[in-house]
């Protein structure tokens, strides 16, 4: 995790696996913008644990930039959090069929 100043952070996904994803907290009078989630739950837990370690506020917005499951598939982990994306990426997250992830999944381990 990359410390900014001024109550920004970024973090970077250490393991460069597949689904390689990145995130950013930008922090103030103890709320938080959380840019982007993880791939995975996993790897959303521990990103959310880098950024509280670092600073406590409490996340109040997600931002989604796009609807890459790499930009988006942690956003449950984040409770409470109002979720803004664009028209497009909303549309594009709400139509993840469960057997196209499924698909997904029996594919994942042959990507590194």
């Amino acid at each position: 995790m990359a410390d900014f100043g001024n109550g920004s952070y970024a973090y970077l996904q250490p393991d460069g696996g597949w689904g390689l994803s990145n995130s950013g907290l930008v922090t103030s009078d103890g709320e938080a913008l959380l840019i982007d989630t993880m791939f995975d739950y996993a790897h959303t837990r521990a990103m959310l644990d880098s950024f509280k370690r670092a600073n406590d506020a409490k996340i109040r917005t997600l931002f989604n930039t796009h609807h890459n499951g790499d930009h988006c598939y942690g956003n449950a982990l984040v409770e409470g959090a109002e979720i803004i994306a664009t028209e497009g990426a909303k549309t594009a997250m709400t139509h993840e069929t469960p057997d196209g992830l499924a698909k997904l999944m029996t594919v994942a381990g042959h990507m590194g």
